[in-house]
């Protein structure tokens, strides 16, 4: 009977133990959950579009020409620039516009120099009027603003190691909070950009090369959110 006391009380310590234990990390994942919150990162909220490319049904242009082909293609959204030192972008279909947003992609090079630039538009008024949010698969990224058929605002290209270079698939996100918006690699935040320039738009998708031509990327599994209040 006493081992059995000893027992019960040995069980009832390891279980007041565990509790504390749960207690403490379920505070310690609150208190990061306030912290984000507090540092005004974005919070998804209601998916508003998703498009997995598996169809040229999906609204997304398919016509070429001898310098920018685009074409659906083992579930993906191929875009493929031809000329050296040539960009161009495509944009989502016209319904899509949105205010406050949270945009993610992947993104992978199939075919071409790693010396290139792939990325989104967001908040696209007019094709005189976006912004830009590119990277390069040898791991540069650049942010930048048109306005009245001008480039008012370029970033150097910066380097960072959360971009995946070569022919490995990178998930971008970008969020637009007001005049708030951020750009992300793979889960990790590359930039933030302040402007209030335009406040809501369309999305689109943006390709380039720089000294050699010939480069090909796939798009897949593009997902919209709103910003949860």
């Amino acid at each position: 009977m006493r081992y059995r006391n000893y027992l019960l009380a040995a069980l009832l310590i390891a279980a007041t133990c565990i509790i504390g234990a749960y207690s403490a990390d379920t505070a310690n994942t609150s208190e990061e959950q306030q912290a984000q919150v507090s540092q005004g990162e974005p919070v998804p909220g209601d998916l508003l579009y998703s498009e997995d490319f598996s169809s040229s049904k999906s609204g997304w242009t398919y016509t070429s020409d001898e310098y920018f082909k685009k074409a659906f293609k083992n579930g993906e959204y191929y875009l493929t620039i031809v000329p050296a030192d040539y960009w161009n972008w495509v944009g989502g279909p016209a319904r899509l516009n949105f205010t406050d947003f949270m945009l993610e992609i992947e993104a992978a090079k199939e075919a071409g120099p790693d010396d290139n630039v792939f990325g989104l538009m967001v908040r696209k008024i007019d094709a005189e009027n976006y912004y830009a949010f590119l990277l390069s698969s040898d791991g540069y990224y650049q942010i930048a603003k048109k306005e009245n058929n001008s480039w008012s605002y370029v970033s150097e290209w910066s380097k960072s190691s959360a971009i995946k270079t070569g022919n490995s698939t990178n998930l971008i996100k970008i969020t637009g909070n007001g005049d708030k918006l951020a750009l992300y690699a793979n889960d990790a935040k590359l930039a933030d950009y302040n402007d209030s320039s335009f406040s809501y738009g369309g999305i689109g998708l943006y390709v380039g090369t720089q000294s050699e031509g010939n480069v090909t990327f796939g798009f897949d599994n593009l997902k919209v959110w709103s910003i949860k209040e």
